[in-house]
């Protein structure tokens, strides 16, 4: 029998100048063969060149605010002819998708331009090309047109490093800190993170060092605090503990430093240091719920509940504190507080009803109280948390035998609400009738949905995992690739149909395309990993199956990979090992049904 469907658902500086006559000829005919586009196209950008969005968005490398605040909002349309000519033809190229064309051209106004909006412009396109010289070259000019723009910095520090140009960060880092003058500690974290990101860790060590030494030394701490930032980062421990102290030397007073200690200490199992540090950062700063909600697990950790409690109990009422005290009452196994906690609940006064609803239901269910929840997931009748408290409510009311009841209540949602809420509602009445064991009317509920609306990649998976469990293989193959029709890189999709070929049919290199293709793209996913082992299974290729099977065995103690593993050292003559990666992965689910499908067919008892 198949296992269920997975559901894991991760240019030089010379050579500029070479293109400049291709381009020429490239533009000469986009203005003789399409004027009328270029000629709407031209006064668009007289009028707004510098608040059209670009063609394509930002390389996801770079902080989302950066990206976005990446266009100074006061612009100055271009005026020079040249400068104009070049804007233009960066955008007609970027509309054609020629992102690197595009950043060519938008560099090359840049250079000329006394705009900084063209340069920002420029830089946001060469980024969203990942033409990283192109945007080291633009910010830089951006900063040099805006010297007080922490952003324009920022993104040219980040770009120089991508290439390569330590010595041009380092300039750009300490415009910033001078520039941030008033808001040193502000500079040293942003300095922090942007160097955390370099290739060469070494080097960012280095260009690190060098600023905290021109900029405080050990009389900094915000400085050795950035360090040690770095350092943890870099997974050097130890040596960023110690920074961290001499940190606190220079300020002993700052209790986020202290909390950084702290966790550097856990990490190093280092808990009398740990405690030290967490319970200072709280007597310094007693209402900060991060530090607070750390220090309380650090000490519930070392058998220290009561402090865990007390510390906690300082903390602002609100109803999502309310829920994390309880949540931290029942670990802490003290059964009688979290009930004292959750009953309060019912005379609390919150600001927000439905806030306070949402939480003191997620709290009934924590406790085991579902008819309580269902009561308090009720009285949200709108705003944000509405879909998730009708889906909690129905999943509920059907676990508890009113499976048209929660039918019902999922078909007034998407009655009542807009269509962003259908797809959700439909999936979740799917589960609920899979797990009633109607896998048909959950097939022909998904089938009506997707017969009356444009495909949506969510409910054809769902569809796909029930034509599997039905037997319906053509059904499920065409969904499935559909699916890879619409997201040609859905790894999941890719692999829930190879490993479905491979299971259900000989057709094994059609199956091994596909899970290879999904393994290209996810090669740390243990489904995947798995379908790569049990596709070489299929085809007798014992050791590589193995291998594969070995690997994502110890990425994910999953009963269903433990089932396959367990097989193929069964077949390859490894019977003891295979009864021991068995009882393992019955320890971890004993009812999984594929691991218990497999034992049957090899006579195993479990």
């Amino acid at each position: 029998m198949a296992r269920p469907l997975p559901q894991s658902a991760r240019r030089d500086w010379f050579a500029v100048g070479k293109r400049v006559s291709f381009l020429s000829m490239k533009y000469t005919y986009c203005f003789t063969k399409r004027a009328p586009v270029y000629l709407i196209a031209l006064i668009f950008l007289l009028t707004a060149c510098a608040t059209q969005q670009p063609a394509q968005q930002a390389d996801s490398t770079l902080p989302s605010a950066q990206v976005e605040a990446a266009e100074p909002s006061a612009a100055v349309e271009p005026t020079d002819p040249d400068v104009l000519y070049r804007v233009l033809a960066g955008e007609v190229i970027g509309a054609d998708g020629d992102s690197s064309d595009a950043a060519y051209e938008y560099l090359e106004a840049a250079m000329e331009s006394e705009d900084p909006a063209i340069a920002a412009r420029a830089t946001r396109i060469a980024m969203a090309a990942q033409e990283w010289q192109y945007a080291a070259m633009a910010a830089d000019r951006w900063a040099l047109l805006q010297p007080e723009n922490i952003d324009a910095r920022q993104i040219a520090a980040r770009a120089m490093m991508v290439v390569g140009d330590y010595v041009g960060a380092e300039h750009q880092f300490k415009a910033m800190i001078e520039t941030m003058a008033h808001d040193r500690s502000r500079a040293w974290a942003l300095t922090a993170d942007l160097l955390s990101s370099a290739a060469n860790p070494e080097k960012a060590r280095q260009l690190m060092d060098r600023l905290a030494l021109e900029y405080g030394g050990e009389n900094s701490g915000d400085a050795l605090f950035a360090q040690s930032i770095l350092l943890g980062r870099q997974g050097m421990m130890r040596e960023a503990l110690q920074t961290a102290e001499r940190a606190l030397k220079a300020d002993p007073e700052r209790a986020n430093i202290h909390a950084w200690a702290g966790r550097l200490a856990v990490n190093l199992e280092r808990e009398a240091e740990a405690l030290e540090h967490y319970h200072t950062a709280w007597d310094l700063r007693p209402q900060d719920r991060r530090i607070a909600m750390a220090y309380a697990e650090l000490l519930r950790r070392n058998e220290r509940p009561d402090e865990a409690q007390a510390v906690l109990s300082g903390l602002d009422d609100t109803p999502d504190m309310r829920f994390a005290r309880i949540a931290f009452a029942l670990d802490s196994e003290y059964r009688e507080l979290a009930e004292e906690l959750y009953a309060e609940f019912g005379t609390a006064q919150y600001p927000d009803p439905l806030e306070h609803a949402f939480q003191a239901a997620q709290a009934a269910e924590l406790l085991g109280w579902p008819q309580q929840a269902i009561a308090w997931y009720a009285r949200i009748d709108q705003g944000e948390r509405l879909l998730v408290a009708t889906l909690r409510r129905a999943f509920l009311t059907a676990e508890a035998g009113d499976v048209p009841g929660a039918r019902s209540m999922l078909a007034e949602l998407r009655r009542e609400q807009d269509r962003s809420f259908a797809a959700d509602s439909l999936l979740a009445e799917t589960e609920i009738l899979s797990n009633a064991g109607m896998e048909s009317e959950a097939f022909e509920l998904l089938s009506g949905a997707l017969g009356e609306h444009q495909p949506d990649t969510r409910l054809l998976y769902s569809r796909a995992i029930l034509a599997v469990q039905l037997d319906r293989l053509a059904t499920a193959e065409q969904d499935l690739r559909k699916i890879i029709e619409l997201e040609p890189r859905n790894a999941t999709a890719l692999n829930a149909l190879g490993y479905t070929l491979a299971d259900l049919t000989d057709r094994y290199a059609e199956a091994e395309q596909l899970i290879f293709a999904a393994y290209e793209l996810q090669p740390e996913e243990a489904s995947i990993i798995d379908s790569m082992g049990w596709v070489a299974y299929r085809q007798g290729n014992l050791p590589e199956a193995k291998r594969y099977l070995h690997k994502a065995w110890e990425r994910e103690r999953n009963p269903e990979i433990g089932a396959h593993l367990g097989e193929v050292l069964w077949v390859a003559g490894e019977q003891e090992a295979a009864r021991a990666i068995w009882e393992e992965a019955l320890g971890v689910d004993p009812d999984n049904e594929a691991l218990r499908e497999t034992l049957a067919r090899f006579g195993i008892s479990p």
